[in-house]
């Protein structure tokens, strides 16, 4: 039985305390993932070598990155195309171990994070040898990693948040109220997205996924993010647009984002998000088009000011993103700050 099904009885929380405090939830020791190469200390002799050793391992984090997706989300489609564009690629190219979980493209962060709890237990830490994983969340997929971070700390050494409905989307709250649940209009968008996601299902190969839209909507509403942090605070800001906690439970948060609309004229995808921005309830904040600025922040803010929209997040459409900023950069130097924590 998932959380969210007892969340009304809160009855897994004291089962989860109980489980902890007596170590039954526990891993029996932080071990890294197969082909981990830890940071060398390079001496006069052999410097070049171990230090050729090094930067070949700069990305070579000592628990597996796992790169979660948000709404409309896949691993890849039909092989070519990743959600995540070059992101996992270049991560590898410095040793990275990346995985790229396919979980409900349409749905709350409680299911969605059963889901990639599910996937870490029985993929992730097998497949690897690790006892933990360091999560990277996109969008929905920020509170998604907050949730299995929540419920499962001890397999969890980091979760970031990046471009992430921490508190919501204030284009979800416009649209809720411009479509109420009920209305003609909502049901008209939600079938439509669903039909959608139901394409984008098939073509990567992950048509076994559920998918539940006006859920998903309805958790990314003020509303929706608000009910889910009064359970999931961990690394909650102190105040909104502030910085929360950076370490709770063993876990590290970090969050990052960006506050442009057009970053590259040749992006089709941007004359979308200008116009989402200029709708969306943001209350006088900056916004990628989608989230505004405070409501990325969480744990630690690496920044909330890169010259990126919401979907040069994840370096779409297809890397044509700001002359001024490389999405993909910022993972890397992600990776190796990691990778320096000894994470």
């Amino acid at each position: 039985m998932g959380f969210k099904s007892i969340l009304g009885s809160k009855k897994c929380l004291p089962v989860m305390f109980v489980l902890t405090l007596f170590g039954f939830n526990q891993q029996a020791s932080a071990s890294g993932h197969n082909g981990y190469v830890p940071e060398e200390t390079c001496g006069f002799w052999g410097a070049f070598s171990c230090a050729a050793r090094n930067h070949s391992n700069r990305y070579n984090t000592k628990y597996p990155v796992v790169l979660v997706h948000g709404v409309s989300g896949f691993d890849n489609i039909m092989g070519f195309i990743d959600y995540f564009h070059d992101i996992p690629e270049s991560l590898e190219g410095g040793s990275a171990r990346v995985y790229v979980p396919a979980i409900s493209s349409w749905d709350d962060a409680y299911v969605r994070g059963e889901q990639l709890l599910d996937y870490i237990q029985n993929t992730v830490l097998p497949d690897s040898g690790a006892s933990k994983v360091n999560l990277i969340g996109f969008s929905l997929g920020g509170p998604t990693v907050r949730y299995v971070a929540g419920v499962a700390p001890s397999i969890v050494a980091s979760a970031t948040t990046v471009h992430a409905v921490n508190y919501g989307s204030g284009f979800a709250d416009w649209g809720l109220d411009t479509f109420p649940q009920g209305s003609a209009g909502n049901t008209l968008v939600t079938d439509l997205i669903s039909s959608l996601s139901d394409i984008t299902n098939a073509l990567s190969g992950n048509s076994g996924n559920e998918n539940d839209v006006l859920d998903a909507i309805l958790f990314m509403s003020s509303d929706g993010a608000n009910a889910f942090n009064a359970t999931f605070s961990d690394g909650m800001p102190t105040s909104y647009c502030g910085e929360g906690a950076s370490q709770v439970n063993g876990v590290h948060y970090f969050s990052w984002g960006g506050t442009d609309h057009i970053t590259n004229v040749l992006d089709v995808s941007d004359y979308f998000l200008a116009a989402t921005g200029n709708v969306g309830y943001w209350n006088g904040d900056e916004n990628d088009g989608l989230v505004a600025k405070c409501s990325m922040h969480w744990g630690d803010v690496i920044a909330d000011h890169y010259r990126a929209n919401h979907f040069d997040g994840v370096n779409h459409l297809f890397g044509l993103t700001s002359i001024f900023h490389n999405p993909v950069s910022v993972y890397e130097n992600h990776a190796s700050r990691l990778r320096d924590m000894g994470l």
